[in-house]
């Protein structure tokens, strides 16, 4: 859900992304922007700086006006508040997303295996993952699902701190791929943008005899909210 900050700044990348279009770019006069949020120019000035300065815009002065960007950062912010109204409105209770297997980059045996994981894995989703991830390549058409996926609060998996290393905190959806009960797993550190990791008791790829290029379907069911 928003929060107070983010409420207060919601607005203002909502007229930006109105104005800008599918391109997430617009060129604009501060006047310009004042005139579209009906405020003064100053005030509008001081917005695009506030913008500017927590990452939710980049921009570019060009002349008297300036080519302002929309940020990943502000397009979070933009399908966090369209997933709290989907929702409230449509009282959704799964979501589809279609990819390709992909090998990984062999990391997801080592982090899943962590003792204060697996603990959280055991006591929050009710079952001990195999040792290992399975990760599908969302299809461009469904990546505008996976980012309303990311904004979503999820089950939340605490990171924690070792004698040598600090491992982040990870979010988490149960679900189900071929009647197979899973989860999806989104760490907060993850190097992926385009990628679903699917953790489950079962070593995916061997019970489903999947290779990669393969197409799947995973169906997320909760907790949506």
């Amino acid at each position: 859900m928003l929060n107070e900050t983010s409420f207060s700044i919601y607005p203002y990348v909502k007229a930006l992304k109105i104005l800008s279009g599918s391109k997430d770019q617009v060129l604009i006069s501060s006047s310009e922007f004042a005139s579209y949020i009906g405020t003064s120019q100053q005030n509008a000035s001081r917005i695009l700086l506030k913008l500017l300065s927590e990452g939710y815009i980049s921009r570019e002065v060009r002349n008297r006006k300036q080519l302002v960007t929309i940020t990943a950062k502000g397009k979070e912010l933009l399908e966090r508040e369209f997933s709290d109204l989907s929702l409230m409105l449509n009282r959704q209770e799964s979501i589809t997303v279609s990819g390709w297997v992909q090998s990984g980059l062999g990391e997801g045996r080592y982090y899943i295996s962590r003792k204060f994981y697996i603990m959280q894995f055991s006591e929050k989703l009710g079952f001990i993952p195999y040792l290992g991830t399975l990760n599908v390549k969302v299809k461009p058409e469904h990546e505008l699902i996976l980012r309303k996926l990311r904004s979503m609060e999820g089950i939340k998996i605490e990171g924690f701190i070792t004698e040598d290393r600090t491992f982040g905190g990870v979010k988490a959806f149960r679900a189900t791929l071929k009647d197979i009960n899973c989860a999806v797993i989104f760490p907060d550190r993850s190097v992926y943008s385009d990628v679903l990791e699917i953790i489950s008791t079962e070593y995916l790829r061997g019970r489903l005899n999947l290779k990669d290029g393969d197409e799947i379907t995973v169906t997320v069911t909760g907790p949506l909210a």
